[in-house]
């Protein structure tokens, strides 16, 4: 099925923003992004299912929305393909999930359609709301870290190196690293609690 002729180490060696800009033409560097990406998809659709939904079918979908998200991808933007994929994936993985319990409340149907808008589709009203979504939840994140903690995710977001956040924070790494894992922690708590 694949061109076996190409370098592995080569794509294994890029960044997952790299191999999203090859993916959409390489069907080689899209195949080393789904496997990067497939353990999240499934852990995703384990979540979503319930007794309605089936985790295969929304296994296949979350495989089809990491596809969509290699295509719709777009690197100036400043959001990590990482991002980007998940949030297409659980949009759509939650979307599914809804749709198949008969009886959603009103609020939920709305809920439902806000979460639509954050699919890979690109109109102005997606765009709108996936900006607003992204707001929200670093309002949140602002909210919940300590300053430091906050200083170094927002180096580590940028790119900077534990190394480079320590020197430009007056840190060492070990101190930026845990730091960072204090951010992951508070975030994680925070995305549960949304949930």
């Amino acid at each position: 099925m694949l061109d076996l002729d190409f370098n592995l180490n080569e794509l294994n060696s890029k960044t997952d923003e790299e191999l999203a800009v090859l993916g959409k033409t390489d069907k080689t560097a899209a195949a080393v992004l789904i496997s990067r990406f497939s353990r999240l998809v499934f852990i995703k659709s384990e979540i979503y299912a319930n007794s309605e939904t089936d985790s295969d079918d929304l296994h296949q979908e979350g495989m089809i929305s990491l596809l969509k998200a290699i295509e719709a991808y777009d690197p100036h933007k400043g959001v990590k393909f990482s991002t980007f994929a998940e949030v297409c994936i659980v949009n759509r993985l939650r979307t599914l999930s809804k749709k198949s319990v008969r009886d959603l409340s009103f609020a939920e149907r709305v809920d439902e359609e806000a979460v639509d808008v954050l699919s890979v589709e690109e109109t102005p009203e997606s765009i709108y709301f996936y900006k607003e979504f992204f707001s929200e939840l670093w309002k949140d994140i602002c909210s919940v870290l300590s300053l430091t903690e906050l200083n170094v995710l927002t180096l580590c977001v940028k790119g900077d190196s534990y190394k480079s956040a320590a020197e430009k924070l007056g840190m060492t790494e070990k101190s930026v690293d845990n730091a960072m894992q204090r951010a992951r922690k508070k975030i994680r708590a925070l995305m549960h609690d949304s949930n």
